[in-house]
């Protein structure tokens, strides 16, 4: 449980109760991949074609107060193509969906230059959307987008086993979660948005390139988001055993403003924003191809015997998820 994410109006708990509920509902025995993975999945002649759905969250509401609105655009992008890759699939096409509280001419100028810079550092097309003005509904303006995404060969994470290599993706801090929570210790005075504004308005990092790049050579990946690295339940049943790198400061002044370290590990990526699981005998030659595309890449641990999540994080405490 996260107690503090819970006070700022987010119960994770919950929100995995939900997800369970409507898998169960809408469960299809033909699908290739089931639904609750990174994106959902048909077949169709010899291909796949996956398909996902995300937003940017409350962060447009820090984005309006500091007039970093673009970043949005760019954030609504890379939550959506970061997962289609998560299932193997390279993006191919997004549609947006742009609601607002009323007339906000900025907001849409800012939104789809921001669409367009992720579109182009993913290698996407924007191929059409929906604007709508919904007083009384939206506060500010809310920011979602759909993708869809090809791919001859799934990486869903079932031939991961015990011995397997954690490798991680250096994030570029926050990325679009845990806005909820932020919002809260900004409002309290507990954290400053005057000194610690560049750093959470920083778009989210976008994978599709590195992980493209590597892809012939992983088992599987996960976009760590919201619920942090519950996510790679997903991706196996094996244990996982993790020690994650210093974070950035932002992390740190969030955690000083009153969030305990365990919650952290639990709500946010702490400097981790993709992670990808591969065989040790070709560990070598994925860490020297994703740092020749200019990532930073941490080796996080191993998947294990047994079950159960185990992060041993920077300040060498042990948390298990």
């Amino acid at each position: 449980m996260s107690k503090e994410y819970a006070k700022a109006g987010v119960n994770l708990d919950k929100l995995r109760q939900y997800h369970e509920y409507i898998a169960k509902a809408l469960d299809s025995r033909n699908l290739p991949v089931k639904i609750g993975h990174y994106a959902g999945v048909v077949k169709i002649g010899d291909k796949y074609i996956a398909m996902h759905v995300d937003g940017v969250g409350t962060k447009t509401l820090l984005a309006l107060r500091t007039g970093k609105v673009e970043v949005t655009g760019i954030d609504c992008i890379a939550m959506n193509v970061n997962d289609l890759v998560c299932i193997g699939a390279k993006p191919l096409a997004v549609v947006d969906y742009l609601a607002l509280e009323g007339e906000m001419d900025d907001v849409v100028q800012k939104v789809v230059k921001g669409l367009k810079m992720g579109a182009e550092e993913a290698g996407v097309e924007i191929i059409g959307g929906e604007t709508a003005i919904m007083p009384g509904v939206i506060k500010g303006y809310d920011l979602s987008c759909s993708a869809i995404g090809l791919t001859e060969t799934l990486k869903t994470g079932e031939d991961v086993v015990p011995g397997d290599v954690v490798l991680g993706l250096a994030s570029n801090g926050v990325h679009a979660n845990g806005y909820s929570l932020i919002r809260r210790l900004i409002d309290e005075g507990k954290l400053r948005l005057e000194e610690w504004g560049d750093e959470l308005l920083k778009p989210t990092r976008i994978y599709v390139r590195s992980a493209l790049e590597v892809m012939d050579y992983v088992k599987a990946l996960a976009h760590i988001t919201g619920g942090s690295f519950s996510k790679l339940r997903r991706i196996t049943k094996f244990g996982i055993s993790l020690k994650m790198p210093e974070p950035p400061e932002v992390f740190k002044a969030i955690e000083a403003a009153g969030i305990s370290h365990e919650e952290m590990y639990r709500v946010f990526n702490m400097g981790v924003g993709m992670v990808i699981f591969t065989n040790k005998d070709v560990k070598e030659e994925v860490i020297e191809k994703l740092r020749k595309m200019g990532e930073t890449v941490y080796e996080l641990g191993v998947v294990t015997e047994g079950n159960g999540i185990k992060i041993q994080t920077y300040k060498n405490s042990i948390i298990h998820i």
